[in-house]
């Protein structure tokens, strides 16, 4: 009964609002004078300073890559000589379907089955003990500091330096 009082009440004022708002109709009248400026407020406080960031850094990938036991050799022109001179570059593998990526290399019961073997301008080089078509990506970063970032995570590095998928 409190139940259907109260939805009643309701709907009453909201049919009285309908009422008055379509009950105001009229010429919109004429706009006033603009008032004197206000006096200036009082300066805040200055902040912190933030830690200065890095916006040199580029993702490349390789989707669908037929990786083969051996040598496996990427051209990445992104890999300048500035980030193989004063840089570093991380890199990460994954299956299709996957929500995560891992860090390379690959060891598995102290058998390393995917690394990294060379570094150079334009060019990264792995080495396989297994054949599979897998996706890659490679962070390359110009040189800063990035202390306290576990890079093992491919999820924290590229929240650190805000990358898009």
């Amino acid at each position: 009964m409190k139940t259907t009082l109260k939805f009643l009440t309701y709907l009453m004022m909201a049919f009285a609002l309908v009422l008055t708002i379509s009950s105001c109709e009229g010429e919109d009248g004429v706009d006033g004078e603009i008032g004197p400026q206000g006096e200036q407020g009082i300066d805040g406080q200055d902040g912190e300073d933030g830690q200065d960031g890095n916006a040199n850094v580029t993702s490349v990938t390789f989707d669908q890559y037929s990786l083969t036991e051996g040598t496996n050799e990427f051209e990445i022109p992104e890999l300048t000589q500035e980030i193989f001179d004063h840089g570093f570059v991380y890199g990460y593998v994954t299956v299709s379907g996957n929500a995560f990526w891992e860090t390379i290399p690959i060891v598995i019961n102290k058998e390393v089955l995917l690394d990294i073997d060379r570094i150079e301008v334009g060019k990264i080089t792995l080495q396989a003990t297994f054949n599979q078509t897998l996706n890659f990506r490679f962070i390359l970063v110009e040189g800063t500091d990035v202390s306290g970032t576990n890079f093992t995570n491919y999820t924290e590095v590229a929240s650190y330096y805000n990358l898009r998928d």
